[in-house]
């Protein structure tokens, strides 16, 4: 009884979307404003920081349970996990000379600084740039010990 099946093989040359998060220039775009904005001055951010604040840009429809959090006004700790695709970013990020890593912290460039500037000037990531701008100072390291378990 045996029975034969023949599969026939089709290679199609049409595009196949990539959802904007896995795009790597979006998420270095994400990395770069996180630091340019958040950093400061200091132009640089912790690994685990710009992590939790890029997941955070990421998942825009929890903004306000964010929010809340990050202000105090609530007591659950979101939920936030490590995301390999921005592990990604972050290297080629450095390839590309948009940061640089050192000691665990990410530092912006010249180049990465003239990206914000660019991001600034085509109204790119508005909604993003305002909620860092709003929230983002308000990830202190305690609250990413809470987020991370304790695990700075």
């Amino acid at each position: 009884m045996g029975y034969k099946s023949t599969i026939k093989t089709k290679i199609s040359r049409r595009d196949f979307p990539i959802a904007i998060e896995m795009r790597p220039l979006w998420r270095i775009s994400l990395i770069v404003i996180a630091i340019k904005i958040v950093g400061g001055d200091k132009l640089y951010l912790d690994t685990k920081k710009l992590n939790i604040l890029v997941w955070m840009l990421i998942r825009s429809v929890n903004w306000d349970d964010y929010e809340e959090y990050l202000h105090g006004r609530a007591l659950d700790i979101p939920f936030v996990s490590v995301d390999a695709a921005t592990y990604k970013a972050v290297e080629f990020a450095s390839a590309k000379q948009f940061i640089y890593i050192e000691e665990s912290r990410l530092y912006i460039t010249e180049q990465g600084c003239q990206l914000f500037d660019l991001l600034v000037n085509v109204q790119v990531m508005e909604a993003e740039r305002a909620f860092l701008q709003k929230n983002g100072k308000k990830l202190t390291d305690t609250k990413v010990k809470e987020i991370t378990g304790k695990l700075v």
